[in-house]
């Protein structure tokens, strides 16, 4: 477990941006409660009578039997440990919310919700629009409830074009756009792209509002 967790935490610290593979996570959460249930049988030997010998010599036999097997599930060292977050993406530094916490939870809460593919968030400038956007973007990615969350920031000059750029940027796949021209086509290959990317949050964040869908 100390060798597995070594080599996990070199390959976080590497790499920004992975997480832990799910196998990898499972296994040493079930081999921390292997562990807790192996002390529990070791204090009930250490404490047992004569007449209970017998019942914990077999006690001790299945424990030991069963960690063996256990142990040869465990992850393979030579293989990596950790992979790629959901969207890639690392957690955008924002400061504290003040007094915006239940415009927050409507949003996540709307966010939460299967029916609902399309948030608008608006208002005058300066009342916390983004700040609010990218505390949702952080949560988004701790929760890895998505496999994209996707942040794409547009200009006051708004150019279709340019938005089209910069979402395949943040997707990775730039090289799809180059060369194509006709904006109605580059929408059709970003949506091709997207369904690919699987359950995905894009973030539109304007000059006078911040919306997502």
């Amino acid at each position: 477990m100390e060798d597995i967790e070594l080599q996990l935490k070199a390959e976080l610290l590497r790499s920004l941006g992975k997480i832990p593979k799910k196998g990898v996570e499972n296994w040493l959460k079930d081999v921390k409660e292997m562990i807790r249930e192996a002390q529990v049988v070791e204090n009930k030997v250490s404490n047992g009578r004569y007449h209970c010998r017998a019942c914990n010599g077999k006690l001790v036999d299945e424990k030991t039997q069963e960690m063996k097997e256990f142990l040869d599930k465990a992850p393979n060292a030579s293989e990596a440990l950790a992979m790629d977050g959901p969207s890639g993406e690392l957690p955008l530094p924002t400061s504290e919310l003040v007094g915006e916490e239940a415009v927050r939870k409507e949003i996540w809460e709307c966010l939460m919700q299967e029916k609902v593919s399309k948030i608008g968030v608006w208002g005058m400038g300066g009342v916390g629009k983004t700040t609010i956007m990218k505390h949702i973007h952080n949560d988004l990615l701790k929760q890895q409830r998505f496999e994209r969350v996707i942040w794409v920031t547009i200009s006051k000059e708004f150019n279709v074009m340019k938005i089209q750029d910069n979402i395949a940027s943040a997707l990775e796949s730039k090289e799809c756009l180059d060369k194509e021209e006709d904006e109605l086509r580059r929408a059709a290959i970003l949506s091709e792209i997207l369904k690919k990317a699987g359950k995905h949050v894009l973030i539109r964040v304007a000059a006078m509002a911040a919306s997502w869908c």
